[in-house]
């Protein structure tokens, strides 16, 4: 004969299986966001990575000479310097490029604008 089914324990292995769900699908949430990746780059497609404003933050807190001030002056016109942009000054004026790969792109490009304009004044 066959035995009767236990509802009370069921209902037990239902809410472990439905916590455990639950955990899990917070634990990738909360995964998820502390390693976005679209942190490391612009929203704008043709602008430079925070690799290159980071050479670019480095060159200027080294005293530039002002031919590189005023040619950077006309790239970041519109506060946005692309990678054709940065490559042109690169080739002129012999710049490095930071090899971090885990810089966040909005804070680089903000310590970029700041030594900008502390430059500029």
């Amino acid at each position: 004969m066959l035995q009767r089914f236990n509802l009370k324990s069921f209902n037990k292995m239902l809410y472990i299986i439905i916590a455990a769900l639950v955990l899990y699908i917070i634990g990738v949430f909360v995964y998820m966001a502390l390693n976005n990746p679209a942190k490391y780059q612009s929203a704008n497609p043709d602008e430079a990575y925070p690799q290159l404003y980071a050479g670019l933050t480095k060159k200027l807190l080294s005293n530039p000479s002002t031919e590189f001030i005023n040619e950077l002056k006309l790239a970041y016109a519109d506060r946005v310097i692309t990678e054709d942009e940065f490559t042109h000054l690169a080739l002129k004026h012999n710049l490095d490029i930071s090899v971090d790969m885990f810089l966040i792109f909005d804070e680089t490009k903000q310590e970029f604008h700041k030594t900008w304009l502390q430059h500029k004044s």
